[in-house]
């Protein structure tokens, strides 16, 4: 079959129209400045730090000191095992955390047990810092200041006059009545230990406060929740309302016998001391 001479030599069929193309439209060239600059950033390169960025470098050098100041200042004090002071110890008692109210109890009577000498220089401080306890939401820390009462405190308290001892007590006395008019059961039950606690070392103190006592002892057990406690708290609110009673009785009886002993005594040996005083050269 014969070609046609035109593809033949290769030329176009359409003629010179058909090799013109169509132009494309230029693209508007971008007047002004560039907003943001598009960074290409090869794979596998750091990226560049931004020029706004913070230097968080943080360059720190040793001091080599020949002792610690906190251990020259404390030096000759008196510290518990964990290295502190009576002073700090009281202060952590008041602290909102119970753990560390706890640590800080242990830590008094670790002290004044190695350190007795202190215990009888603060042992008014500590009764002022430690009365707050009694009324204490947390129940280890208030028989923690229980065992330091009966076991250490007071046994130093009734070494002093009975002019200081009263003093001392009508603080303590004051957060012990608080206590047994408590909301939380437990802390009323506690509270009359610490009653008998004081009574039992200091009998001779519970005459000013036996009224208020005794009405603290009637509203307490007539209340319907005593009955759904334990027993044996019970059995220990009892056990004080019998020994305040005995006391009571006690001084009764001494009353008694003193006003006996006055109605037999003549008027002559009443009135003679007297005369005596009024007339010394007599």
């Amino acid at each position: 079959r014969a070609i046609p001479p035109t593809r033949a030599m290769g030329r176009p069929t359409g003629g010179a129209s058909a090799s013109k193309k169509p132009k494309a439209k230029s693209k508007p060239k971008q007047r002004g400045g560039v907003d943001f600059k598009k960074y290409k950033h090869k794979v596998g390169r750091k990226l560049p730090p931004p020029k706004n960025a913070t230097n968080t470098e943080i360059k720190s050098k040793m001091i080599v000191l020949p002792e610690q100041t906190m251990a020259s200042e404390r030096a000759g004090m008196a510290v518990n095992k964990r290295g502190l002071t009576l002073r700090e110890l009281l202060q952590q008692t008041v602290h909102y955390n119970p753990k560390v109210r706890r640590a800080a109890m242990n830590g008094i009577k670790d002290l004044v047990t190695k350190h007795p000498a202190e215990l009888k220089l603060h042992k008014v401080a500590m009764i002022e810092k430690l009365q707050e306890r009694i009324c204490d939401s947390d129940k280890v820390v208030r028989d923690s200041l229980y065992s330091l009462l009966q076991s250490l405190v007071f046994p130093s308290l009734k070494e002093d006059n009975a002019m200081s001892t009263r003093s001392t007590l009508s603080l303590l006395m004051a957060n012990v009545l608080n206590g047994m008019t408590h909301l939380s059961m437990d802390i009323q039950l506690m509270a009359f230990r610490f009653l008998e606690l004081v009574v039992l070392n200091f009998p001779s103190s519970f005459p000013r406060y036996a009224e208020q006592a005794f009405n603290n002892f009637v509203a307490v057990l007539s209340n319907d929740r005593i009955h759904l406690q334990d027993k044996s708290k019970l059995n220990s609110i009892l056990a004080g309302l019998a020994h305040c009673l005995s006391l009571v009785a006690r001084v009764t009886e001494n009353d008694d016998a003193s006003n006996r002993l006055v109605q037999n005594r003549p008027m002559g040996e009443l009135w003679k001391p007297t005369l005596d005083e009024d007339n010394p050269g007599s």
